[in-house]
């Protein structure tokens, strides 16, 4: 593994807590879990407040090697930012994520023969008192502030997508698995663009990334309840929890910041 801030043993939690400008501090928390029904577990995150970093990333269904493209992505994206002040601009961002989508090509060529390997990501980069996200895939980047949760990524699926341009109408008749049929990951030999948008980092706001295995399986407005009343920790164990309880038929990722 390369020397990231998870946790050595396990790879798979981390606690940390961050001074910000302007005498703000950051928290946060990341777990992942199997569930009840995977075999494996092909989700992956990275949380580093040093570098001001985090990322979820989720093996694709139906390709080889989930677990191995997932965690190339998180490994690549903390490789290619050494510092808190590196690559820090909307356009390094997205060569980073161009970067991380050919170096899994090239794996998925090697490991996974001419289907590939494959898998989302989302990846938050704290600027200053703002939060950058470079976003692929159907993985969920949601903010808490006194507006309400609100979801800022898009889940580049062609479900949505026919939403996006047909309107509502467009799912009354859509087939299920449309809503499950990305139209864009990392390491598929295919052009795409990568979703880029930025968060306010204000006192009182959580921002969360979580793996589909999470938002397939628990309602927002717990979302919502559960992360205004918990700090990250208890809060990322706790949905993590419920979406197990609720069948936890997929790995179950969360990353959580909570800014005061």
């Amino acid at each position: 593994f390369l020397n990231l801030t998870l946790c050595p043993s396990c790879y798979r939690k981390i606690n940390c807590y961050y001074n910000l400008p302007n005498h703000m501090f950051i928290s946060s928390y990341g777990h992942s879990d199997v569930g009840f029904v995977r075999e494996k577990n092909e989700d992956s995150f990275l949380v580093d407040d040093e570098k001001g970093i985090y990322a979820v990333a989720d093996g694709v269904g139906g390709l080889p090697f989930g677990a191995l493209a997932s965690r190339l992505a998180v490994q690549f994206y903390g490789s290619y930012i050494q510092s808190s002040t590196d690559h820090a601009t909307d356009d390094e961002l997205r060569r980073i994520a161009h970067s991380i989508h050919q170096n899994i090509i090239t794996c998925g060529c090697i490991v996974g023969g001419e289907n590939g390997i494959g898998c989302t990501f989302s990846g938050l980069r704290r600027v200053g008192e703002k939060l950058v996200f470079v976003h692929v895939g159907d993985s969920s980047i949601y903010l808490k502030d006194g507006n309400g949760l609100r979801k800022v990524s898009k889940c580049h699926t062609l479900g949505d997508e026919l939403i996006d341009k047909h309107g509502p109408e467009a799912a009354i008749d859509m087939p299920e698995h449309y809503m499950h049929t990305l139209t864009r990951c990392m390491g598929q030999d295919i052009d795409f663009e990568v979703d880029i948008g930025d968060i306010d980092l204000l006192p009182g706001s959580s921002i969360l990334v979580c793996s589909d295995g999470v938002t397939n399986m628990v309602d927002l407005e717990e979302i919502e309840k559960m992360i205004s009343s918990m700090e990250p920790e208890a809060f990322v164990h706790a949905i993590i929890d419920l979406a197990n309880q609720n069948g936890g038929t997929d790995n179950s990722t969360a990353v959580c910041l909570k800014i005061s």
